[in-house]
């Protein structure tokens, strides 16, 4: 007979799914470390080449547990959303660096069509698709909304700024939401590879590449940060 609480049932099943992304993680930082470069107002993560990059990045997915994150980061985006002056309904949006696809299911609940890319989807993904966001396979001048929070995962961000570009129509949306920097006393997590020291530093990267940042709002969740929305400049493209 048990008294006062009732003690927590064991679920050998969680259990082990847990020790093995540990250890999978253990593995991992052995690997690969924490040695960064830094330039300037970023870092960079060391990697011995590019494909040393790749299979870091594609780790993540089997050494995290999405399935609350999920669930809560899809409701907070969907409202943040909501709350811009867009009529969002029938607007191709692709989101970068997905993951399991949360953020491409917030733009389906506010009537989009919208799909994401990520090295690594997982196995039968509805949502996302293989892809990296240094060389984006859409062709140029087709989407109205491009998104991601994710750009402390890339390997180069002038590329990426770049690509962005090519695939947005003249008069489409780049949504880049961004964690605070190293001067607000953030620090990069195991699999960030890129950091900057504040996001006004960030937006630097994109204006440079010709975008101009028309609407910056503060964030909590999933991490307190800024959601800033980027239009292109007309004349540089």
């Amino acid at each position: 007979m048990m008294s006062g609480k009732e003690k927590r049932v064991l679920d050998p099943l969680r259990f082990f799914t847990k020790l093995k992304r540990s250890i999978r993680k253990r593995v991992l930082f052995r690997k690969f470390g924490e040695a960064w470069n830094a330039k300037s107002a970023f870092q960079n993560r060391r990697y011995d080449s590019y494909e040393a990059y790749l299979e870091h990045q594609k780790a993540k997915l089997e050494t995290h547990d999405f399935a609350n994150y999920d669930t809560e980061f899809r409701t907070a985006l969907r409202e943040r959303l909501d709350a811009l002056d867009i009529v969002w309904r029938g607007r191709t949006v692709l989101c970068l660096a997905a993951r399991i696809g949360t953020e491409v299911k917030a733009f389906l609940d506010l009537g989009c069509f919208a799909i994401g890319i990520d090295l690594n989807p997982g196995k039968e993904n509805r949502y996302v698709v293989q892809g990296d966001f240094h060389d984006l396979q859409f062709a140029p001048k087709s989407v109205d909304v491009v998104y991601t929070n994710s750009l402390d995962h890339a390997f180069d961000i002038n590329r990426i700024a770049k690509e962005v570009l090519k695939v947005l129509k003249p008069d489409g949306l780049l949504i880049v939401e961004a964690v605070h920097g190293r001067d607000q006393g953030v620090k990069p997590g195991f699999f960030e590879s890129f950091f900057w020291s504040n996001i006004d530093e960030l937006i630097r990267v994109f204006e440079n590449a010709g975008f101009k940042a028309t609407h910056r709002t503060p964030l909590t969740h999933p991490w307190p940060g800024e959601a800033i929305c980027f239009h292109p400049i007309q004349d540089r493209r």
